[in-house]
């Protein structure tokens, strides 16, 4: 978002800035979309910021780091940025670590075995863009 201040030019593009994007599709590599009525995964430009709403799951199971998505290129972040996920279907609760690279590439990484019937809420990750 357009940090305001007294003095400023007032133009179209820095007031667009402020308004959220469309929301996209990120394109799953070894992930899928989850599998629960609950938000589908995408992603959405808001100002100066990307940020994910929706949950995914694992196309396979995996222990250790697995590439699951990739976000659009206009939506990558300049610096590679870490977070973590939290699983959203019943059983021990867990957090996944959440890597995103400048190129867009997300890698989740685990050191528990991670199923097919897991899923997990990306819904509070986001980034600054520049």
């Amino acid at each position: 978002m357009t940090d305001w201040h007294p003095g400023m030019d007032i133009t179209a593009g820095r007031l667009l800035d402020d308004l959220p994007g469309d929301w996209e599709d990120v394109t799953f590599n070894s992930w899928t979309q989850g599998a629960l009525t609950y938000a589908p995964l995408r992603i959405q430009r808001h100002g100066r910021r990307a940020r994910l709403n929706g949950h995914a799951q694992p196309g396979g199971t995996f222990t250790g780091s697995q590439t699951a998505f990739t976000v659009p290129a206009g939506l990558a972040p300049a610096y590679q940025h870490y977070f973590d996920a939290p699983r959203i279907t019943s059983g021990t609760p867990t957090l996944l670590g959440v890597a995103i690279a400048t190129t867009g590439v997300v890698t989740v990484f685990s050191t528990a075995s991670i199923g097919t019937t897991d899923r997990y809420d990306f819904t509070r990750i986001e980034w600054p863009l520049d």
